[in-house]
Parts: C-alpha cells; structure tokens; sequence
C-alpha cells in the first residue's frame, strides 16, 4: 500500500488549486463536449456557473468576442484568485468575477443570453434552487448549456470495491457505497431537475470516455484521486478496518489490471441544451 491514506491535499489551499490547472483529465472532456456544442451568436452577456479555475468561461467568453460581456460564478475561494490571475494575465477587459453562491445571483431577471455549467450539477449543494435562479436570470430567448457525469461514473472500480467489500464480509458499508454511488445523477433525473426548474430541453448529448492507469496503485495515488475522490472513499470505513479494506481493494484492483493489461475506468457524460419555459 502507497500513501493515499494519509496523503492529503486540500483543494481549498491556493497552492493545491495552482496545480489543478494540470489535471485536465478530469474536467476537460466535459469542457470539449461543451464547446462544440453550445450556440454561438451575438450575446450581450454571458454566465459560467462554477467557473472553478476559469475553464471553460474564460475560453467561451473570447469565443464570443469583447462585445458580449461575460461573468462567472463561484464561491471556491482559491480558484476565484487563479482565474483571476489568468484574466490579468491575457488581460481581458470583458470579464467579471462574482465570489459568490450560484443559488444567489446579484444580477437582474431576464440578464444572460446564453448560461454554461461545466459539470457543476453533481456538485451544487442545492441543485434545483441554483437552477431556479439560472431560470430568473436567463432572457425568454437564451440558452442554458451543461454538463454533467452520470451514475455509472468508474463502474470498474466501484464493481472491484463492492465485491472487496463482500469477500472482506464488511457488509455493513454496502448501505454507504450504494449512497455514495447514487448521489450522481442519471439522464433521467438530470432532465426532470431542469423541467421542474421550468426549462424545456432542446437537445441532449450522451457519450463516455476512459482514463487509463497501469493499475490500481497509480489511479489511487494519483493527485487527481487524492484531490477529488480518496476522502470520501477512506471515511467510508472504521478506523480499525481501513486498512483491512484497502490493502485487499488495491491488491484486487492490481490484479484486475494485470489480467486486463491496464486499469481503464468508464465515465459516462451528458450535455443538455435548454430553454426557459414561457409558460411559466
């Protein structure tokens, strides 16, 4: 067993976020998804919703051109100060920076012409009153765009992982695997959030794609994994069974990858386009 145990960075420090800017692997296939497909046009205003580090808000914006004025919003303190390095870098002058919860909007109703969210819905702590707020603030003929990763996200891993748990007979953390699993969204639940929200859908996008690893050590010592996703995965456990768990998962996980000839993990995307609904 490697350090992922007791390794941490926190994705709060300024430090840890200057490095996420090298972790495209997770956020950048969601970004390409989303910047072949949202409508270009003569916009006036622009919103990013959790525009995290600046991608893809500040690429969209210079899409648009200096004429439309585009604003992102995010309450993650350390990444609202890189990407707010990066916009005086390139000096760009048609660019705001709210600091602040999407679920509350200081900006007037029927203001934005087009609205991104990057892979945001999985992660607002209130999805349905942050989309209600993106319906207020929306124009009756703009766009709003996301992203998302579904339920099915790392079906490999997650299959190893329950089936260590059963061969270890730590039953009883199946109940919190199953809630860990599930708190992402389906195709299904994702359209019903926006239609409840009072946006009509007008086009949606399903695909995946695949990170690859040599093996089970590498994914879960890689800084991405440690960043995003061990905390949740090592507080599933008891102290006492921690290490019991772990140093059978990655062996489990090592010879899964041997037998395939690598470790390659499925993570299903979703883009949906849509409009605000005038009847409402």
């Amino acid at each position: 067993m490697d350090n992922y145990l007791v390794r941490n960075l926190d994705w709060q420090l300024d430090n840890v976020t200057s490095q996420y800017d090298e972790l495209p692997l997770w956020s950048s296939p969601f970004g390409l998804l989303l910047l072949d497909n949202f409508p270009i046009g003569e916009y006036e205003n622009y919103l990013d919703i959790g525009f995290g580090t600046g991608f893809p808000l500040i690429d969209i914006s210079q899409r648009l051109g200096n004429k439309c004025k585009a604003y992102g919003i995010d309450q993650w303190k350390a990444a609202f100060n890189r990407a707010a390095s990066k916009i005086e870098t390139i000096k760009s002058e048609n660019i705001t920076l709210i600091e602040g919860d999407a679920s509350n909007i200081s900006l007037p109703d029927n203001y934005f012409d087009l609205i991104t969210s990057n892979l945001g819905i999985n992660n607002f702590e209130n999805p349905l009153t942050v989309l209600k707020e993106c319906k207020r603030v929306i124009k009756p003929t703009g766009t709003f765009c996301l992203t998302t990763n579904l339920t099915g996200t790392f079906s490999e891993f997650y299959q190893i992982y329950r089936d260590t748990i059963i061969e270890l007979q730590f039953d009883k953390y199946i109940s919190k695997l199953n809630n860990h699993i599930n708190h992402r969204g389906t195709e299904e639940s994702t359209k019903e959030l926006l239609e409840k929200s009072c946006f009509t859908i007008t086009k949606t996008i399903k695909s995946n794609y695949t990170m690859r690893f040599l093996n089970g050590s590498a994914f879960l010592n890689h800084s991405f994994t440690i960043i995003g996703f061990i905390e949740s995965w090592r507080n599933m456990f008891d102290q006492a069974e921690k290490s019991i768990f772990f140093d059978r998962f990655e062996k489990n996980l090592n010879d899964y990858s041997k037998q395939k000839g690598e470790l390659k993990l499925t993570i299903p995307m979703l883009y949906i386009e849509c409009k605000k609904n005038s009847s409402n």
